[in-house]
């Protein structure tokens, strides 16, 4: 049996329970699953009922909203976890609404996915497939294992060995190791989740799955400085294998768990220009920018590396993007005056067309003057018009 041959969700799950105190909420999932080729769907209204309805039936895949009628999404994953039975049943959790503290919670407990209503199907369809690669998994490692304590009651150690052997070796390591760690995450096994993390990483080096993985146990832990240092292997592997738009998503659920808003690509970015490395610098900032399109501090990177590129009008442009995100940004305004020789007090307006559009703006106190100017002279001037007029 080869651990790693493709395989779609309708393979994976012959049947999927959504539990949602909305009737739209289930049609919409109803028809997504529908779409995936899972026609088997159940609809349970309630944490109660889903338990009752798991217990009875038994169902390959569950997708749960945050908050039900008699409980919270979280509390029924957590009854979950603790039926043995059901705890190896993939979970995708959704809700209407999120904070960063909402998905750290959902990591910890070992969601498949996390996902906010109104959500797409093209959305929908990546947290599906990241639910049967973990479930894909598990069935595979219940299954061999049972084979081999089969064999080893039989006595038949070197079968029982050869047994666990088809999932402890399969042809693509990384990918049957990321999903070993991804299984482990599912049950809260954190540290063994790391170690099959370490482990791809040590077939394949450039699995950027893998050093997401690791990011995301670490986050379990409550390290950040660990899950920032594998966030910035993530991009690093991740722009170097070209990935991006392939993994942009799994990017941004990670990232919203992080309060300080911190991220890689930018990081990655900043170190490069300490390194003169300006080309790659460009690139990893224009990413970040593809994550945080309103990121001054990229825009300002983004103008450095331009800048030492000896591009003075792509850093303008760029520095002048910062500016109009934090016209306060300290660094970017003093790259601006370097580069347009104008001092703080006299930046140029921002948007090309702003200098002909905005009126002349004079000091209210050199308004004034004129205006007293104004009328004296109209004062001197009006008896000579009206003498010549006599």
């Amino acid at each position: 049996m080869t651990m790693t041959a493709p395989t779609t969700p309708a393979a994976v799950f012959s049947s999927a329970l959504v539990v949602t105190a909305s009737d739209g909420h289930a049609r919409v999932d109803r028809d997504f699953l529908k779409r995936a080729r899972i026609f088997a769907v159940r609809h349970a209204s309630s944490g109660a009922d889903a338990l009752a309805l798991l217990r009875r039936e038994g169902h390959s895949l569950i997708i749960c909203d945050d908050k039900l009628s008699d409980m919270d999404g979280r509390d029924l994953i957590t009854a979950l976890r603790a039926d043995p039975a059901l705890a190896d049943v993939p979970v995708i959790l959704t809700a209407a609404g999120g904070t960063r503290a909402d998905v750290l919670s959902a990591v910890k407990l070992g969601v498949a996915g996390f996902m906010l209503r109104p959500y797409s199907e093209a959305t929908f369809h990546r947290h599906l497939a990241m639910a049967a690669h973990m479930s894909r998994f598990a069935a595979a490692e219940r299954a061999a294992l049972g084979r081999a304590v089969a064999r080893e009651n039989a006595g038949d150690a070197v079968g029982a060995e050869r047994a666990f052997a088809v999932v402890a070796h399969a042809p693509d390591e990384a990918p049957r190791l990321f999903e070993e760690g991804m299984a482990a995450l599912a049950v809260r096994d954190v540290e063994r989740a790391i170690l099959a993390f370490h482990k791809a990483l040590a077939v394949n080096k450039l699995y950027v799955e893998a050093h997401l993985g690791l990011a995301r146990a670490w986050l379990a832990k409550g390290s950040l400085r660990q899950y920032r240092h594998y966030m910035k292997q993530a991009a690093s592997a991740c722009a170097r294998a070209q990935r991006f738009a392939e993994l942009r998503d799994q990017f941004v659920t990670l990232l919203a768990a992080d309060e300080a808003g911190f991220n890689p690509f930018l990081a990655l970015g900043n170190e490069l220009v300490r390194e003169r490395h300006y080309t790659a610098a460009v690139s990893l900032y224009r990413l970040a920018l593809e994550l945080a399109p309103n990121n001054a501090d990229a825009y300002v990177g983004l103008s450095k590396a331009y800048h030492f590129l000896r591009r003075p009008d792509l850093a303008e442009r760029a520095v002048r993007k910062g500016l109009r995100l934090n016209e306060r940004h300290p660094e970017a305004r003093v790259i601006h005056r370097r580069l347009t020789g104008k001092t703080d007090d006299a930046l140029a307006p921002l948007d090309a067309n702003a200098a002909q559009q905005s009126p002349l703006r004079l000091p209210l106190l050199l308004r004034g003057v004129l205006y007293l100017a104004g009328l004296a002279t109209e004062t001197l001037v009006r008896p000579r018009r009206e003498s010549k007029a006599a």
